[in-house]
């Protein structure tokens, strides 16, 4: 990092002075950063520039024209700035003759040619003088100068913090660049280890809304390049762990979850038992585990439905199946005795499953398409006027013959297909072209909630109302194959994940959430009778409502609490909205903040700036410090009934479980924590 501050000027204003300390405070603060490891940026010194000939000094001195390919340069330059007659932009220097611009001054743009020009392939230069945009002038001919490969490269960049004609404000960038930093390291939530410039620009943006200062001016770099830029790491960058192939990511479990039944079960006096996640649901995980091995049993169609009522555990079964079919967590030391110690036959071979996807909110092209990725194959071009999804489907099936020409089964997962965004359209013109052309070829694990939903447009004609037709009936029909007997079919086989054994079920589950409650065995039975219907979700939160709790005996003896479990979901998030005692967030404002999450398309909502907005657009009124709301959501119970994805490079928030969000959408009357008693 070069930063060019020029002071010492006649007259000078101590507040510049102090401006520009600010600045290079800001800058470290930022590039310079430790945390930032090996992307942290060393400043090199400059020393005084008072006259021209010292800049020529410095910049020979620097090696700046000679930087090598592999260096990201960050070059800022901030002093008093002047426009020549001819609009062309001075950096002006203590000891500059203001009428001989050209002998005593130094023309901003050649100061900028010295980085750009250089071998450096990312080089972002920062010019915060008074007129800056007049830089453009001589910028636009330089870059015509550049060679072919450097001159459209996006990653060269050139910000100009001031408009032509308009004086700096010192501190101005300093804070728009500070106010950047707080949101990269709290409300962007941006995943990648450096942003692209675009994603800069954007930050800028937001922080120009949030500070009332003007944005800076892009003159070069702005070609809409999603390549990341090395000169701008993302301090709000935090590794995770890949536990297994992206393909099969959408669906896996995450790392949380496994590394908490883990730690719990390194606990247990038998350490052969791996915990509960490993080794509960037997019945279940023993069947999905033998077809993904051997396929289905003679008079079954190769096709596995896994259907329950909502928190009954579908996901987690198929997630389980999912995440242990994967060579590289099936490698990873972390899990590789929990893995070792599950029952054998719960556990699918490695490799058994080619590709799984969640379908929330996916329209049927692009469930084809994670397809095709998954596969490693590119999505085909299309003739303007072909129908995409045809031939999408068309080439993916074209895809899936190939792979069985060579003797290979392939296996497909899709979990949350009730959650699609046309959930019929999708069985129809997806699920049931690819069963009927896969035949024994191709294994199909759907994931998907019994229950009723709108009508089935293409279902078949079974001489029922079509608005009868239960979206898992229609998964059925489009699944069953017809034999060369005319008259004979081959079912879907059909796991349940709400049969009569799950009741005891969920008592196990609790029981494993609770081993450190006193009687915990005593205690997971009173509350697995408490709970309407048998749903892993309520006993989630149940669970960990005592868990938590600082006194869990004083809770169980609250009969308050027993009636919030007895009204289930809406009980349990009540008296957990009730309980807030923190000044930064009200009952209120939380349940606004969930209520937008549940109304988020796609995988989720994004933190900032879209998730207070549309809070906002809730509640009805501006949210004072939305910023501390959302922070002290996220530190209180009430994180629990959210998940996490990504989307676009984003870490995005939408509700654990789509039966919560229903909930919040069409009823939130029925949270109203005005008074304790029970509303129905």
């Amino acid at each position: 990092m070069l930063a060019v501050s020029v002071q010492g000027y006649t007259n000078e204003d101590p507040n510049f002075r102090a401006g520009m300390k600010e600045q290079l405070q800001v800058l470290e603060t930022w590039w310079c950063d430790p945390d930032l490891g090996e992307r942290s940026f060393t400043r090199e010194e400059v020393p005084d520039l008072q006259q021209r000939r010292h800049v020529e000094a410095f910049l020979d001195s620097s090696g700046l024209r000679d930087a090598p390919a592999d260096d990201a340069i960050l070059f800022f330059v901030s002093g008093h700035g002047e426009a020549s007659p001819a609009g062309s932009h001075f950096l002006m220097l203590p000891e500059t003759d203001p009428q001989r611009l050209l002998a005593t001054a130094y023309r901003t743009s050649d100061l900028i040619a010295a980085a750009l020009d250089s071998k450096a392939k990312h080089v972002l230069v920062i010019v915060n003088t008074c007129y800056s945009r007049g830089v453009n002038i001589g910028l636009a001919q330089l870059v015509h100068d550049l060679n072919q490969n450097r001159s459209g490269s996006p990653t060269l960049a050139v910000l100009a913090a001031t408009d032509i004609g308009t004086t700096v404000g010192v501190r101005e960038l300093s804070a728009l660049l500070a106010q950047v930093h707080k949101q990269l390291i709290t409300s962007a939530e941006l995943t990648s280890e450096y942003l692209t410039f675009v994603e800069f620009l954007e930050q800028l943006h937001d922080a120009s809304e949030a500070t009332g200062y003007r944005s800076p001016h892009p003159l070069l770099g702005m070609n809409g390049s999603r390549t990341p830029h090395f000169c701008l790491p993302n301090p709000g960058y935090r590794p995770t762990t890949q536990l297994v192939a992206p393909q099969r990511s959408q669906v896996a479990a995450t790392e949380e979850d496994l590394r908490y039944w883990v730690s719990r079960a390194s606990g247990r006096p038998n350490r052969a038992d791996p915990g509960w996640y490993f080794s509960g649901r037997q019945p279940l995980t023993r069947v999905l585990a033998s077809f993904l091995d051997v396929g289905p049993p003679s008079g079954f169609a190769p096709s596995l439905i896994v259907t329950g009522t909502a928190g009954s555990g579908k996901s987690a079964v198929i997630a389980r199946a999912v995440t242990l079919s994967d060579a590289g967590f099936r490698a990873d030391p972390a899990y590789v005795g929990a893995v070792r110690d599950s029952p054998p036959d719960t556990v699918p071979p490695v490799g058994s499953i080619d590709v799984a996807i969640l379908a929330r909110q996916r329209t049927a092209e692009h469930v084809i398409a994670a397809f095709l990725d998954g596969l490693g194959q590119e999505a085909p071009e299309l003739e303007p006027s072909a129908d995409p999804l045809t031939g999408m489907r068309g080439h993916l099936l074209k895809a899936l013959r190939e792979l069985a020409s060579s003797g290979r089964t392939t296996t497909f997962v899709v979990d949350g297909l009730d959650e699609a965004d046309d959930p019929h359209l999708l069985v129809s013109q997806v699920v049931a072209p690819l069963a009927q052309a896969g035949q024994a070829a191709l294994r199909l694990v759907i994931g998907v909630r019994s229950h009723l939903t709108s009508a089935a447009p293409d279902a078949p004609n079974t001489g029922e109302s079509v608005q009868d037709i239960a979206l898992l009936d229609h998964v059925r029909q489009a699944l069953t194959l017809a034999t060369d007997t005319s008259r004979t079919q081959l079912p879907p086989m059909e796991l349940r994940t709400d049969g009569p054994e799950t009741a005891s079920d969920v008592q196990e589950y609790l029981q494993s959430l609770l081993d450190d409650i006193p009687d915990a065995a005593d205690v997971a039975r009173r509350i697995a009778a408490r709970i309407p219907g048998v749903s892993f979700l309520d006993a989630r939160i149940a669970g960990g409502q005592l868990r938590e709790h600082e006194t869990p005996a004083d809770l169980l003896a609250d009969p308050l609490w027993w009636d919030s479990l007895g009204l289930g979901l809406i009980g349990m998030l009540r008296r957990d909205l009730r309980e807030l005692s923190t000044p930064q967030l009200t009952s209120e404002t939380a349940l606004a903040l969930l209520r937008a999450a549940a109304f988020a398309q796609g995988a989720g909502i994004p933190w900032g700036p879209i998730w207070p907005t549309l809070a906002e657009a809730v509640l009805d009124h501006p949210l004072p410090d939305s910023e501390s709301a959302i922070v002290a959501l996220r530190a209180s119970r009430l994180v629990g009934y959210l998940a996490q994805d990504t989307e676009d490079g984003r870490i995005v928030h939408r509700l654990a479980h789509e039966r919560l969000a229903e909930v919040l959408r069409t009823d939130p009357h029925l949270l109203n924590t005005s008074s304790r008693e029970p509303q129905w």
